[in-house]
């Protein structure tokens, strides 16, 4: 049996080239260019691979990842029924978020929100602050109370006073005070509870801010160096240190850019232990939350379609720990149904699709690895550029972060706004006819009163200054408040600064449209039948259906005449012209006459502008729609000429 040889790259390029026929450029027509700047190649071979590209890994699991079911009701009480019942669902730990989030002020608040839970079984992760110093002082009086031992407990107390910075605006003293209090709990941490990390390397303000993949590596490496420096200089070993710190990540629905995200990542932590002479260091501790800024309020359902990608990602990726962002979220206070669906996706994905029992499936695949490559060198380059700048905090206050992050955010919303980068049920198949804007739904704290009248009725508490961690401890047991304990620390004046932006990327349609009132309408006028005007009536029906437009389509077929009745009777503002270049050369002059004539205060063509149009707008058009146009301006302009009182000049 004779066997037919494979192509060569170069060869299997020419025969590409020869289908796409002459005039079309293979760069052109195949490759694209993401918001990193990295191409992506229509074929990968090991010929892509640069010649000193460390391939990627994900460190072997023993037993899958945690299902870190993130808690966030205001009411300890009520949280804490939404934990034990997440726990009794399958979820094996917790992300237990504070403000806003859980009220805790107190042990009493931590011991109710934590009651039923067994501290030992299950890794309790707190979310990111400058203030873990006094929360991890009041959970570990809580271990005291119920006696259990401190090296039994896995806790994340998730210290990463830049990130707070960045996120908030504000820290409650000044960097050298966090850098201090960050040094005391870890080490007192090393020392006391083996199994639990003090501090975090959170990259998640750097995505919501609308920040792109290389963005968010390259800034967490530098915000991980710059707390390396704080520890080894209040004399732990760089291995100690390391061992302190729990990385957090977003993870979207881009699979092949956030799975090799998650494997550049451990590759640059080596890299960087590797510069301080450490060879054998401890597998990084990875959690990995789905993306807040890819949900979407409108047609908020398919959001379990975009969760399910990135828990994906996160899996494959090699997350530690994994935390599922209910579908319903973006809504306000998930409900029941958003809660379960968020376990429910990561356990199908365990248990069903046995992803915890692979090891790195994407290994060896050339184009997750040199997608990997390309993130590291790029993450690697920014964070040079960081610390020739004087490290992170240096260049976040400077305002260069900010500025870098709104570049990459303007980069974005242009990919949006023009769809190349769509958002199914928002920016491209939207429902028709569209759905009300949903209510936010928020989440009452029944118990608020009755928490507040035991506070104030628990005594004097004489703390004095917090001077080491034993002493947070003790002030915790006998009723100090966390916001007691943290003013009990010697600190200096607060650092406040102007704080990142937290985008969702489906608002940049969203925010088109009002919450009052009827839908605007748009006219769709069809020349000839429909084999020949369907694929254009149909993208302008899509597009317009985006901007929140209630659209009336002709029938096919009609005389300018008729179609001028039927934009009258439509009741619309608007009109779109939608047919073939031979149809619009023969009648759309006429068309834009007799509609304006009508009564249309704007007149669109689906297809790109074109030389000799002159006399189309002497007739009334007005623009153009056609893929890849700025169809939130094209869209916003047509809903306030709609909106405009009837003397108002057309657009």
């Amino acid at each position: 049996m004779t066997t037919t040889p494979s192509p060569t790259p170069e060869e299997w390029r020419l025969r590409v080239e020869r289908e796409l026929g002459p005039g079309r450029q293979f760069e052109r027509a195949l490759v694209s260019r993401t918001l990193e700047g990295i191409e992506i190649q229509p074929l990968y071979t090991a010929a892509d691979l640069a010649p000193d590209a460390a391939a990627g890994s994900v460190s072997p699991r023993g037993g899958g990842w945690a299902v870190a079911q993130r808690v966030d009701h205001p009411s300890p009480k009520t949280a804490n029924g939404h934990l034990l019942e997440d726990l009794a669902g399958g979820a094996s730990g917790c992300l237990i978020e504070r403000a806003p989030g859980v009220d805790v002020e107190w042990l009493h608040d931590l011991d109710q929100l934590l009651a039923g839970v067994y501290l030992e079984a299950i890794p309790v992760s707190f979310g990111t602050s400058a203030e873990a110093l006094p929360l991890a002082a009041t959970f570990a009086a809580l271990c005291g109370e119920r006696g259990v031992q401190l090296g039994e407990v896995e806790a994340h107390f998730g210290m990463d006073p830049i990130a707070t910075l960045a996120k908030n605006g504000a820290l409650p003293g000044d960097m050298s005070d966090a850098r201090r209090e960050a040094c005391a709990l870890a080490m007192h941490t090393a020392a006391t509870m083996p199994r639990a990390r003090a501090l975090a390397v959170d990259a998640s303000p750097w995505h919501r801010a609308g920040g792109h993949a290389v963005q968010e590596l390259g800034y967490a490496l530098a915000a991980y160096a710059e707390m390396l420096r704080w520890m080894t200089s209040a004399g732990m070993s760089v291995g100690d240190a390391d061992r302190q710190f729990v990385w957090r990540l977003d993870v979207s629905h881009d699979l092949l850019t956030d799975v090799s995200k998650l494997r550049a990542l451990r590759l640059l932590h080596a890299k960087v232990l590797g510069a301080w002479g450490v060879e054998d260091a401890a597998p990084l501790v990875l959690h990995a939350t789905t993306s807040p800024r890819g949900l979407a309020r409108r047609d908020h359902w398919t959001n379990m379609l975009r969760t399910t990608l990135g828990a994906f990602a996160a899996a494959v990726g090699g997350a530690d720990l994994v935390t599922t962002l209910p579908h319903d979220s973006p809504l306000g206070a998930p409900g029941p149904l958003g809660r379960r669906n968020a376990r429910n996706i990561q356990l199908v994905l365990a248990r069903e699709s046995r992803l915890d029992h692979v090891g790195d499936p994407t290994r060896g695949a050339y184009a997750f690895e040199a997608r990997t490559d390309a993130l590291a060198r790029g993450a690697w380059a920014l964070m040079q550029e960081v610390e020739a700048a004087g490290g992170l905090t240096a260049t976040l206050t400077a305002g260069g972060v900010a500025e870098a992050l709104g570049d990459s955010r303007q980069a974005l919303k242009r990919e949006l706004s023009a769809r190349r980068r769509p958002l199914v049920g928002v920016s491209v198949f939207p429902p028709t006819p569209l759905p009300s804007e949903p209510e936010d739904t928020e989440a009452a704290d029944p118990d608020r009163e009755a928490r507040r009248a035991r506070l104030e009725a628990r005594g004097r508490v004489a703390l004095g200054a917090v001077d080491d961690f034993e002493h947070g401890v003790r002030a915790a047991a006998a009723g100090a408040t966390l916001r007691e304990i943290g003013d009990g620390l010697v600190r200096g004046a607060p650092l406040h600064m102007e704080p990142l932006p937290s985008i969702r990327e489906s608002a940049v349609f969203e925010d088109l449209m009002g919450t009052e009132g009827p839908a605007p309408s748009v006219f769709l006028a069809c020349l000839g039948p429909l084999s020949a005007h369907g694929a254009r009536s149909a993208f302008a029906h899509d597009l317009l259906c985006a901007g929140g437009f209630e659209v009336r389509s002709s029938g096919p077929d009609l005389a300018a005449e008729a179609l001028a009745d039927a934009f009258r009777s439509s009741g619309a503002r608007v009109a779109c012209l939608c047919g073939t270049d031979e149809d619009y050369e023969a009648s759309a002059e006429r068309v834009c006459a007799v509609l304006r004539a009508a009564g249309a205060r704007s007149i669109l063509m689906a297809r790109r502008p074109a030389d000799g149009d002159q006399s189309l707008r002497d007739a009334g058009l007005n623009g153009y729609i056609y893929a890849g146009c700025d169809a939130v301006t094209t869209l916003g302009e047509l809903r306030e000429l709609a909106a405009a009182p009837e003397h108002s000049e057309a657009h």
